[in-house]
């Protein structure tokens, strides 16, 4: 190989940087707060009587309105189907009243 890889090579090599290294590095880091996880977090609002009791109401409020909103669903489909009966209904008596009349006017003649 030429001088120049040895060269390289030597650069290259890796060196422990020494413990004072480090020590710099973990010194310009910012602070780190200890942070409890998503779970302690939900588990530790939840232990609150006051709020437990918040969120059980928030809970029965949601259930109620959602079963208000599946209720007037329901009555609205069971309206636009009594509406598509009734129309349908005034066709045919509108159809039979029209043969009616004109049976009439014939007899009429």
């Amino acid at each position: 190989m030429s001088r120049f890889d040895d060269a390289l090579r030597e650069a290259m090599r890796r060196e422990d940087p020494g413990e004072e290294f480090t020590k710099r590095v973990l010194a310009a880091l910012p602070p780190q707060r200890e942070t409890a996880g998503r779970r302690e977090r939900l588990a530790a609002f939840f232990r609150v009587p006051s709020l437990r009791l918040a969120a059980a109401m928030a809970l029965i409020v949601v259930m109620i309105a959602g079963g208000v909103s599946y209720r007037n669903a329901v009555e609205r489909a069971e309206g636009e189907r009594a509406k598509e009966q009734l129309m349908l209904a005034m066709r045919i008596a509108g159809t039979k009243l029209h043969a009616a009349q004109v049976k009439v006017l014939e007899i009429s003649r």
